[in-house]
């Protein structure tokens, strides 16, 4: 696990303000920075009428820049109200354009970060939603773990770090992982093992029983995965354990 920031995507959904809560936690645990990233989509905003009685062509062709910069402000304006609510450290924001995923990928790399941290559900208004789909990519495509909060997540729990260890490949990575972020926050690691049953049943039973702090879970990352969230345990895990869940994908490094 890098010494970079932590990186939380944001789109000022009730989702993504757990998410952003989460993250400082983690960030405040790890003696991180914590960097808010709202991602403005262009080209989902809503389309605009190609023609109308009245209206300048001048004023007609300017309309679509003026949409964005719209967009672009709202954002900032959601950045300021959500940062003013975090507890106070070395929380920064950052307005980005373009595909969501993608430009938080990018800005992990970039940034170096330690971990992106993201919510599960969308919301509808002007912006990119932080749909599934964006989560999915997030965690099979992004450089570092990927911690994703549901909204029934407790967080801050006392327990351990929690992990998913299915003897596989990438079941070892998240391993590795988990040993590195308990070590960080001066937490315990438990390995888990099923053998027989649910994985997922399994690891969501634990995670509650032994109030974990967060349950790790690797991907593979790739193919059907980033049509399914990030893999059938992963997001079973999510909807069921009640804990924010550090997915480990293919292209995190060791």
């Amino acid at each position: 696990m890098s010494g970079g920031p932590v990186l939380c995507a944001f789109d000022a959904s009730e989702p993504s303000l757990l998410a952003a809560y989460a993250a400082a936690d983690l960030a405040e645990q790890l003696q991180s920075e914590l960097e808010l990233v709202y991602v403005v989509d262009h080209d989902d905003l809503p389309a605009l009428p190609p023609h109308g009685a009245g209206i300048d062509p001048y004023v007609r062709d300017a309309l679509p820049q003026i949409q964005e910069q719209i967009a672009e402000d709202a954002a900032c304006a959601h950045l300021r109200a959500a940062l003013s609510a975090l507890p106070e450290g070395n929380v920064t924001g950052s307005v980005l354009t373009g595909l969501p995923a993608h430009s938080i990928c990018q800005r992990a790399v970039d940034t170096g970060a330690a971990l992106v941290v993201c919510g599960t559900a969308a919301r509808h208004g002007l912006q990119r939603l932080l749909h599934a789909s964006v989560a999915g990519s997030l965690a099979t495509d992004a450089p570092c773990p990927v911690v994703v909060v549901p909204p029934s997540a407790a967080l801050r729990e006392p327990g351990p770090v929690l992990v998913g260890d299915d003897g596989s490949e990438h079941g070892d990575r998240a391993v590795r992982h988990g040993e590195a972020l308990a070590a960080r926050i001066g937490r315990p690691l438990q390995r888990l093992r099923v053998e027989h049953g649910s994985a997922a049943e399994a690891l969501a039973e634990a995670a509650r029983a032994e109030r974990a702090y967060v349950a790790v879970v690797g991907a593979r990352g790739r193919g059907a995965l980033r049509e399914q969230l990030f893999g059938s345990v992963s997001a079973e895990l999510v909807r069921t354990g009640g804990r924010p869940v550090m997915v480990v994908g293919g292209h995190t490094g060791t």
